[in-house]
């Protein structure tokens, strides 16, 4: 028996990492296929039985997997980044989050005939907007600035105040206090002092953490342990009152000031996505065939209500007055995917209604599951097309980051800009910019500041570059950049000789780009011989022949997409790609500058254009010959 759940548990594990892999590779929403996971795993072929398998103990590490998600959500909780998010998010949360939840109730009662005591929790558990799904998409989908930020952290703050809202209301349905008053006595008390224990714990653990009573090694361990005894000691002051402290253990510590919380912030973030995988696969496990049978018209018209109705109207209603184009409230109004915290949540409280003698309460696990995949598949799939639309929304272009305005790199980015790439150059040095004299927009600052972050949203760039003259900061750059680009997307220059291979290890750098020798003195030396940079357009269906003196550096395929050449290899143009090539004076004059390649329409625009201009100019030169050849005929007879 032991061997057969330890190998459900590997199965589990496997099959949520698996998900979200292909999730990555075929940029889809991973909520999708591990869903699709679990219900492999589970009610298709039976493999896992959640209920059976773990018993007693599948509720307590549900509830223990949700606070460590929660807590990793709140250490996204800074303070100094949310004095930037303005008054729209303050609206919807404050006024759009119990607006949708009043609506949401209101139509679970009227539309799907839950009671009015389960509706109310469906109200609650609906208005949260998970991070998990919404940050994924906004990655791809490249809104702009004020959008985005919106979207963000609506999704950050909506996961803590959904789950209090929950709780509160779980509360109530299951306190037996026999009056209002009571109930809420116990309730703000219970609420108080889960809060009190979540800051406590992070003021003392950032107080040890400074004194250096925490060997470094022992951190994130002890964080570990913490949460758990955290999300403990909230339960007893309040029945899932650990929810609270554990969110707001994360938010103290986000804005204590640790030196160390990226790394980490880093740790729980690896934490967090192998329990979102596996409890999202092991939720979608728990389903059964009769669940199936729940879903009725009644569901189906509330899900329908929730997209098209209650999100809008509370979006609406809530940015009255700011000022808030039409085009960006019916963004905001449509974009709304709930995640795994809304399944997790509803996974911990269905079972404990029921118990508590409310039987339509194990509807909500299935109608958990079922907004959450409608709306992760209609959101997911529009919110791109939808932004482009309405112009809150770039295409698909690839932003290339270049970090160090030095001659060599302010050319490339001068030629990334002329072939129709969007390149920001950044510096910490604003006079480096300025001599670099180029025609790209441009970042005076430290590029791995919170202030870079809230300027530039870094999130949009495909590519990043490191290209400054010291080797230890482009490796700090490009490992601290390679965490979220990929290690495959983020570049800095060759080492100097005297720092290479030594001083810098291999894993502590970023791929390097052209490869070694190639450092930031040999390029400028060779920018000042009259070394430039050239485009070279592959034939379709040739074969790829380059200069041999030149160096190539990137290329772009008819896509769209741009390739950096590497040290590590995976550099190679095909027909039709356009070759940047770096090249000397003599072979440079045999190529063409580089600029914004047409596409195939114009192309065959420009071609019907030409065939006309000359069938124009041939008929003029004909009729022009036609009448000269008339008058020398017809000249002398009269």
């Amino acid at each position: 028996m032991e061997h057969l759940l330890l190998g459900k548990m590997a199965l589990i594990a496997a099959a949520g990492i698996t998900a979200q892999w292909l999730a990555w590779r075929l940029y889809l929403p991973a909520v999708i296929l591990l869903t699709a996971g679990g219900l492999l795993l589970g009610p298709a072929t039976g493999l896992v039985a959640p209920h059976a398998d773990f018993g007693e103990l599948l509720r307590p590490l549900v509830g223990l997997a949700v606070a460590v998600i929660l807590f990793e959500g709140g250490l996204s909780l800074e303070r100094e980044e949310l004095k930037q998010v303005g008054g729209t998010v303050k609206r919807i949360l404050l006024l759009g989050v119990p607006m949708t939840g009043i609506l949401a109730a209101l139509a679970a009662h009227f539309l799907a005939g839950f009671s009015w005591s389960v509706a109310f929790v469906v109200g609650a558990l609906l208005v949260i907007t998970g991070p998990t799904v919404v940050i994924p998409l906004l990655r791809q989908a490249k809104l702009d600035r004020e959008t985005a930020r919106t979207l963000k952290w609506e999704g950050i703050l909506n996961d803590p105040l959904g789950a209090i809202l929950a709780v509160v209301v779980f509360e109530y349905l299951v306190q037996d206090a026999t009056s209002p008053g009571a109930f809420l006595l116990h309730a703000v008390g219970g609420v108080i002092g889960a809060a009190v224990l979540g800051v406590a714990a992070a003021w003392g653990f950032a107080w040890a953490n400074r004194r250096g009573e925490i060997a470094e090694f022992l951190k994130a361990p002890v964080l570990t342990g913490l949460v758990a005894v955290v999300y403990a000691g909230g339960n007893w002051l309040q029945a899932e009152g650990g929810l609270i402290s554990v969110t707001l253990f994360g938010a103290g510590l986000a804005n204590l000031g640790l030196a160390n919380l990226d790394q980490l912030r880093r740790f729980k973030e690896n934490i967090g996505v192998l329990l979102i995988s596996g409890l999202f696969v092991v939720l979608a496990a728990t389903l059964e065939p009769s669940m199936a049978q729940q879903v009725d018209w009644g569901l189906v018209a509330f899900v329908a209500a929730l997209l098209f109705v209650i999100r809008p109207a509370s979006v609406f209603l809530a940015t009255i007055g700011l000022g808030l184009s039409l085009k960006r409230r019916l963004f905001l109004g449509w974009i709304a995917p709930r995640g795994i915290v809304c399944v997790a949540v509803a996974g911990v409280f269905g079972p404990r209604l029921v118990e508590q003698g409310y039987p339509q309460a194990d509807a909500l696990v299935p109608l958990a599951f079922l907004v959450v995949f409608v709306t992760v598949v209609l959101h997911g799939s529009t919110v791109g097309w939808l932004g482009r639309k309405l112009g809150l929304a770039a295409g698909p272009e690839h932003d290339v980051l270049i970090v160090g305005a030095t001659p060599w790199s302010a050319a490339l980015a001068d030629a990334l800009h002329r072939i129709g790439l969007p390149v920001v150059l950044a510096d910490t040095n604003p006079h480096h910019l300025t001599i670099a004299e180029t025609h790209v927009p441009t970042f005076a600052g430290e590029i791995l500041s919170e202030q870079a972050e809230q300027r530039l949203d870094l999130s949009r760039f495909e590519h990043v570059i490191a290209a400054t003259d010291s080797d230890s900061y482009n490796a700090l750059v490009a490992s601290q950049f390679a965490l979220e680009q990929g290690i495959d997307r983020t570049f800095q220059l060759a080492s100097h000789p005297e720092a290479a291979p030594s001083q810098l290890r291999p894993e502590a750098r970023g791929r390097v780009l052209l490869g070694e020798g190639y450092d930031s003195d040999w390029l400028d030396d060779r920018l000042r011989e009259g070394w430039q940079f050239r485009c070279l357009r592959l034939a379709r269906g040739g074969v790829a022949k380059l200069p041999h003196q030149a160096v190539p550096v990137a290329t772009l395929e008819p896509s769209g997409e741009v390739w950096f050449r590497a040290k590590e290899g995976g550099f190679r143009p095909g027909a039709g790609d356009t070759v940047i090539l770096f090249a000397p004076p003599e072979v440079a004059m045999t190529l063409e500058p580089c600029g914004k390649p047409k596409s195939a329409r114009a192309q065959r625009a420009e071609q019907r254009a030409a065939s006309k201009a000359a069938r124009e100019a041939a008929n003029k030169a004909a009729k022009a010959a036609g009448a000269l050849s008339g008058k020398s005929v017809t000249g002398p007879e009269r």
